[in-house]
């Protein structure tokens, strides 16, 4: 291994936090790391702490399926908590097996890495202060988000032990039993004492130690993420200060642009060297956690259809909902910002007049440009792309459901007022074929025995509900239309689910 040096307070980026790091012993860590290859006390305490307190509680969990009377909302509210237990895992063993990749990663943090002219300095500390207030600002809201759900955990617990070990169903229905932290089931009489009280503070310290770590490593991977912006970002403004055109002697100055994009080159490459490092790196976190944003989506949303879910219940998912959804926010915003800045190079270096320069200069811009074509995004499963596009397909996906209808095969309509919530989609055509395309109108349509006038709704700006007459079969040459449905409502007996 290849030793690196300490990392000062003066070196980082100007503006930039890692207060939580060194509160917490991390940063300590990674510079006793980089400058002896070795991890030290604290990384080794830390680990051997967490799974001690961790392993017993999952293991618990998965035994409990044969111990105890288990439905679908009592199997979903055993294994939420266990969700932030086996996340707290997946960050320390990746930290732990890649510890050399994630501390040369924190030299993006520095705001020397990249070779910056000193006459763009001041212009690039105004862009590292704006950058680094973003980060802190993110960190500091998913440090209070996350204090105040184990706080809300452990002052108001209310999971009922006798819910726990003797029933199923709504579990505000059970009043009896003493009140606990987690819905979690140990082999030990829970209810009475001091196995209760006992529980009760290995719950507390379980609750508080996961939170606190889970806050401590997520700001660590989420500013290196950001700084890697912030690198892209930088390098984009010193390459849209070179013109060509400034130059008064053109042979002398072909040479000095030719050795300053040498070196602008040897940053770029230098970055996607470090982008390929992060995105490797990252990838059991990123698909861990939008893994089970994605799971508590799903559960929370089948629990709904079902029926099944009752306040207590859904105030835990709201709590998951909330943990989670902050992180899968910022690890898709954050690589969605890292791929438009590292995009956007192509852009700056086209916008440098290069095609004015000698051919030797031509060509260096024109391998920059090829190198910036593809931007750098994290990925999960190594394949499936982590942006703002991801985040919100698959709200979308988990909170609407699509249903189709051919037109021709309609007989009659509900008699009862139905809401429907709805688009056309690409495959509808209304008239002689003319193509209703996802842009068109959108709204709320009711029926009351009748149906909508696509006619009129298509061309104007309020939906409007007309006869039975305007829709009836062979009027108008429909394809067939979709429509999002609301789960609350009963579903016509003339619409199909399309799945």
């Amino acid at each position: 291994m290849t030793y690196q040096d300490v990392i000062e307070d003066s070196d980082i980026i100007d503006g930039l936090s890692v207060r939580y790091l060194k509160l917490f012993g991390l940063w300590k860590v990674i510079n006793d790391y980089r400058t002896t290859g070795k991890r030290n006390k604290i990384i080794k305490i830390t680990v051997l702490v967490s799974f001690i307190l961790i392993v017993p509680y999952i293991t618990f969990q998965c035994i409990s399926y044969f111990k105890i009377k288990v439905d679908i909302q009592k199997a979903t509210f055993l294994n939420l908590n266990s969700m932030f237990a086996l996340q707290l895992c997946c960050r320390l063993l990746v930290f732990w097996y890649r510890m050399g990749s994630q501390c040369r990663l924190v030299n993006l943090l520095k705001k020397d890495f990249l070779n910056i002219p000193t006459q763009n300095r001041k212009a690039v500390d105004e862009m590292y202060k704006k950058i680094s207030k973003t980060s802190n600002m993110c960190c500091t809201t998913y440090m209070i988000s996350n204090i105040i759900i184990v706080v809300l955990l452990i002052a108001k617990p209310d999971t009922s032990v006798d819910y726990i070990l003797y029933h199923t169903g709504n579990m505000d229905a059970i009043t009896t039993g003493r009140k606990k932290i987690l819905g979690g089931w140990y082999p030990f009489p829970m209810n009475e004492s001091p196995y209760y009280e006992l529980i009760f503070i290995y719950e507390s310290i379980c609750s508080i130690w996961t939170g606190l770590l889970l806050v401590v490593y997520f700001c660590l991977f989420f500013q290196v993420l950001f700084s890697l912006y912030a690198q892209f970002m930088v390098l984009g403004l010193h390459i849209g200060t070179l013109k060509i055109e400034d130059q008064d002697q053109v042979h002398k100055n072909d040479i000095k642009m030719y050795e300053t994009f040498q070196r602008v080159l040897k940053d770029h490459q230098n970055l996607l060297r470090y982008s390929e490092e992060l995105i490797s790196v990252y990838n059991p976190l990123v698909t861990m956690t939008l893994g089970m944003g994605v799971l508590v989506l799903i559960i929370g949303a089948l629990q709904f259809l079902l029926e099944k879910a009752s306040p207590t219940f859904i105030i835990k998912i709201l709590q998951v909902l909330m943990f989670q959804g902050i992180e899968v926010c910022l690890f898709c915003f954050g690589s969605s910002f890292i791929e438009t800045a590292s995009s956007d190079l192509q852009f700056a270096t086209y916008s440098s007049e290069w095609y004015e320069a000698s051919k030797r200069l031509k060509t260096s811009v024109q391998m920059m440009m090829i190198a910036a074509v593809r931007g750098v995004r994290l990925t999960a499963i190594r394949m499936y792309p982590v942006n703002r596009e991801t985040l919100m397909a698959d709200i979308a996906l988990l909170t609407l459901h699509k249903f189709e209808f051919d037109v021709s095969s309609i007989n009659e309509f509900p008699e009862e007022g139905i809401i429907l919530f709805f688009y056309l989609t690409e495959e509808a055509r209304l008239g002689e074929g003319g193509d209703l395309g996802l842009s068109r109108q959108a709204g709320s349509v009711s029926f009351y025995g009748g149906a909508i006038n696509y006619e009129e709704f298509c061309c104007s700006e309020t939906p409007h509900v007309g006869h039975r007459d305007s829709l009836w079969p062979g009027e108008f040459d429909f394809d067939h239309i979709a429509f999002l449905w609301n789960d609350t409502l009963t579903l016509p007996p003339w619409l199909k689910y399309d799945a």
